[in-house]
């Protein structure tokens, strides 16, 4: 059976990583209807900290894990490390004596309390009371309704609070000046003020590099010379070949035996991979890691589907797919600048229905929309039975980058 697990990242006032919310599905036919919430969560449990590591999904950074009323009842927390993940109580349980007393109990142990989708009721107050942090639905409940309720709930009990489906910089904004501290949602993932200004000396340096390396027959020599005369990619080379991705027993320490050692066709993607992570380093790195992701599936993806785009073709289409966002410029421009085939440069600017197809599928899957109508339709189909296995490959590869 298919494990279909995902990740949504958790930002800082800095847009650096906090967490991620883990969301799980024990295959396609529990999406639909709902799955019971008490076993997806012991299922996600069993699997992230049985099966792969907890850390192999959240890159070693806490897991906000939702837990239901029988879980907090029957003190299942209590089984796992505490400093692995964040207790998420779901919005629908109810403050009973024997629940709070649960809580109290999971706190006095140094385990983390967070309110999912926290409404405000007298009720809630002894919840509050153990809890370190509380999330805001910004869609089912705006900020705008939250203005006064913000600054009482800081002042009164002092918690962190995070703003939840945070989707446009300008909610983000808003958010951070009510005082929210913690952020979810997909705003990292789109421009944040689209320019048409051109594009930095520094950005069309790196732009030609991605060029060079996009070249069906590169010049190996001329590459392994770009790379030694980069400190940063050479760095970045030795420490991701050496990294637990690729379970090496022994360490590589020349460019040469790394280039050897990933031949040219992942050392190109590796060049892409870096390049592309120094054209704006202001900006979060869950960016590069979503673009790293998206990358991997993409390519992955080519081998079980019927598919005019070959596989280093969908890797650079998935990589490229949020360059809008990484340089805040129209795609348009970006693709002009550089030399891609008339096939990659159509796909990119979203006037190619097919890769328009599977990038769509892959996006709804990281973000772990499961019950898509789209996935539906595609039950049982070889892409539906791989994309697990995929998606947790990705995130491995990704993880190894920033590790």
């Amino acid at each position: 059976m298919e494990i279909y697990v995902a990740r949504q990242p958790v930002f800082n006032l800095n847009k650096e990583i906090y967490g991620y919310e883990l969301l799980f599905r024990n295959g396609l036919q529990n999406a639909f209807p709902d799955i019971d919430g008490t076993s997806a969560t012991a299922s996600l449990l069993a699997n992230t900290f049985f099966s792969f590591g907890i850390d192999e999904i959240t890159g070693s950074k806490p897991g906000l894990i939702n837990f239901t009323t029988d879980l907090i009842l029957q003190k299942t927390p209590l089984l796992f490390p505490r400093e692995d993940f964040i207790i998420e109580v779901l919005e629908d349980v109810e403050p009973t004596p024997a629940v709070v007393e649960a809580v109290k109990e999971m706190k006095a142990k140094g385990y983390t309390i967070a309110l999912d989708d926290f409404v405000f009721d007298q009720k809630q107050l002894p919840m509050i009371q153990q809890a370190a942090l509380i999330k805001f639905d910004i869609m089912a409940t705006p900020l705008d309704t939250l203005q006064d309720l913000v600054p009482e709930i800081q002042k009164a009990y002092g918690l962190t609070l995070l703003a939840e489906k945070v989707e446009t910089y300008e909610e983000f904004e808003q958010a951070k000046a009510m005082g929210f501290t913690l952020f979810q949602g997909y705003f990292f993932s789109k421009p944040e003020v689209l320019s048409n200004k051109d594009i930095t000396t520094n950005q069309v340096t790196k732009l030609k590099i991605i060029t060079l390396v996009s070249q069906e027959d590169p010049d190996l020599s001329a590459l392994e010379t770009l790379i030694k005369n980069d400190v940063s990619i050479s760095y970045k080379l030795l420490k991701f070949i050496n990294s637990a991705y690729f379970a090496r027993a022994n360490k590589m320490s020349t460019i040469k035996d790394a280039m050897t050692f990933l031949g040219t066709e992942e050392l190109k993607k590796f060049i892409k991979i870096v390049t592309i992570s120094e054209l704006d380093e202001e900006k979060p790195h869950e960016l590069i890691r979503l673009s790293m992701i998206r990358a991997r599936i993409c390519e992955l993806s080519g081998s079980v589907l019927n598919t005019r785009f070959s596989s280093e073709e969908l890797f650079t289409l998935g990589l490229f797919s949020l360059m809008d966002a990484i340089m805040d410029k129209p795609m348009d421009q970006i693709v002009n600048t550089v030399a891609f085939s008339s096939k990659i440069t159509r796909a990119l600017s979203g006037k190619d229905p097919e890769f328009k197809k599977i990038l769509g599928i892959i996006s709804l899957f990281e973000k772990g929309q499961w019950d898509h109508k789209v996935f539906k339709a595609m039950s049982g189909s070889r892409l539906m039975k791989n994309l697990p296995e995929f998606y947790m490959d990705a995130v491995k590869m990704a993880n190894a980058f920033y590790t």
